[in-house]
């Protein structure tokens, strides 16, 4: 065997060590959950998978709506929201999923069995009969999966950017075995964090909670359980699942980005096209445009519910 191949071989073996020690020691996840979660105002209770957080707004003697975030955003990114709904006369719940915001990041596979059960374990906690399902990009898909599996507990749906389906090469990448964990976790994190240092942050608030956010980034389990949800609910087609809620006439409102970069217009079209009875309402800017007319999402929302439950 000529020198060079003896040089080849021996190249092939350092490095994959060489990424792994790199992949062992560059651990970004330094924070302290515990301490993070005692830093909240939220309250907290043991289900079946860790602690689940969450927060109420308005009066429990209202009719219930649970906000349910999406893939990266915690639920504190919606308090406004979940104020603003509380002021129109519901009781509202805001929660964060495992493996976001302050709740628990259990070493589990991120599916949505793991999801709609968490969801289903909170409502029973709280003891909701009937409920309104709030959901936002990857809680979309949570909110109308959970509607199929319990239509008698459903008063009615919203959604807003909701992801249906995504087509996505880096997507399909994430998905494989060693090469999607080493990649999310020298790139996804970062990725995450800078598009986020993007956000507008023109008042004290907003500066609080940008920072926040980053922080939850660090805490141990969340990198895993992103890349978790990403493999087996992000990259997911949940079309076949919309269709089901279609034949079920609860009623539902879709608020959606026609600029969405995230989330094809397209995909939400369809579900439009074969859910005759929901509504919808069209802005614009972005997948996260939403944000930026909070009051009036909140007023079209409300009007809906007026008239559908009413």
């Amino acid at each position: 065997m000529s020198t060079l191949s003896h040089t080849a071989i021996i190249v092939a073996l350092i490095i994959p060590i060489i990424i792994g020690l790199a992949y062992i020691f560059a651990n970004k996840e330094k924070g302290n959950l515990i301490e993070y979660q005692k830093s909240s105002n939220y309250e907290f209770v043991k289900l079946s998978h860790g602690l689940t957080a969450y927060k109420q707004f308005g009066s429990k003697d209202n009719t219930p709506i649970i906000v349910i975030h999406g893939a990266t955003l915690p639920s504190e990114g919606f308090i406004g929201f979940c104020e603003g709904l509380g002021q129109k006369g519901y009781w509202v719940i805001c929660y964060d999923q495992y493996g976001r915001g302050f709740s628990d990041r259990p070493k589990i596979k991120y599916d949505m069995n793991l999801y709609v059960t968490q969801l289903n374990e909170l409502i029973n906690y709280l003891s909701i009969d009937n409920a309104i399902l709030y959901g936002t990009s990857m809680g979309a898909p949570i909110a109308i999966s959970y509607s199929n599996k319990y239509p008698n507990l459903v008063l009615a749906v919203g959604l807003q950017v909701p992801l249906v389906y995504i087509e996505s090469t880096m997507l399909s990448i994430m998905k494989v075995p060693y090469v999607g964990n080493i990649l999310f976790h020298f790139f996804g994190i970062s990725f995450i964090k800078n598009r986020v240092l993007e956000w507008p942050s023109g008042n004290e608030n907003q500066s609080i909670f940008i920072e926040k956010y980053i922080e939850q980034l660090t805490l141990p389990g969340t990198e895993q359980s992103i890349l978790s949800s990403l493999r087996n609910v992000g990259s997911k087609d949940f079309y076949p699942s919309y269709l089901n809620f279609s034949k079920l006439n609860i009623p539902v409102h879709i608020s959606y980005a026609n600029d969405d970069d995230e989330i094809d217009p397209a995909s939400v079209q369809r579900v439009l096209e074969v859910t005759p009875h929901a509504e919808s309402f069209i802005f614009s800017g972005g997948h996260g445009g939403g944000a930026r007319i909070v009051p009036e999402i909140i007023n079209t929302f409300t009007k809906f519910l007026t008239k559908t439950l009413n």
